[in-house]
């Protein structure tokens, strides 16, 4: 008896290990464009919302690394479009950095927060803005997305500002839908 309540126990500590351990295969295969092996981790069973150093995600790599296959096998597999890590950064505003059109609309669909705000305050309509992105500015302004306050207007202020509703009626291209996980 004492022999498998032994095994058992060190049976889920391997099975603990290797699963972060496919949380950071699995981040960085979304990171490297490397399609077989996502769906293969995937089907596996590793959970899509792992999240490695600083709370990044698989989905935070591909959306800012511009892969939206990666990102739409990401999102049909159910990744959590609005996970943050540890600066308030989401797979939106990683999208907004890359400037991918095609991603910022597969997850404004999949339900992303377009009006996040990040640990320095800034919105992801301000980093658009800043990185003069006018195409994504003006995709984001069609999804509801308002712009913040920097962190010294914040300051100043006595009370919060709204948060927008996203337009009901922004729509994807075809080609901006996730894709559905293969059995």
């Amino acid at each position: 008896m004492k022999i498998s309540r032994l095994l058992f126990a060190l049976l889920m500590t391997l099975s603990l290990r290797l699963q972060a351990e496919d949380g950071k295969d699995l981040f960085a295969a979304a990171a490297t464009g490397k399609v077989e092996r996502v769906q293969a981790l995937l089907t596996q069973g590793i959970d899509v919302n792992s999240k490695i150093e600083q709370d990044r995600t698989a989905l935070m790599a591909a959306s800012f690394n511009g892969n939206v296959r990666i990102v739409r096998i990401l999102l049909g597999y159910g990744a959590d479009v609005n996970t943050a890590d540890k600066f308030g950064a989401t797979a939106l505003s990683d999208a907004v950095l890359f400037g991918s059109p095609d991603i910022i609309k597969l997850l404004i669909v999949a339900g992303a927060n377009v009006n996040a705000v990040d640990s320095q305050k800034a919105t992801i309509l301000d980093k658009a803005k800043k990185n003069g992105r006018e195409p994504i500015v003006k995709l984001l302004e069609e999804a509801g997305a308002k712009a913040g306050e920097t962190p010294a207007e914040t300051e100043q202020k006595s009370e919060p500002t709204a948060e927008a509703e996203p337009k009901a009626d922004a729509q994807p291209a075809e080609e901006a839908k996730p894709e559905e996980p293969k059995k």
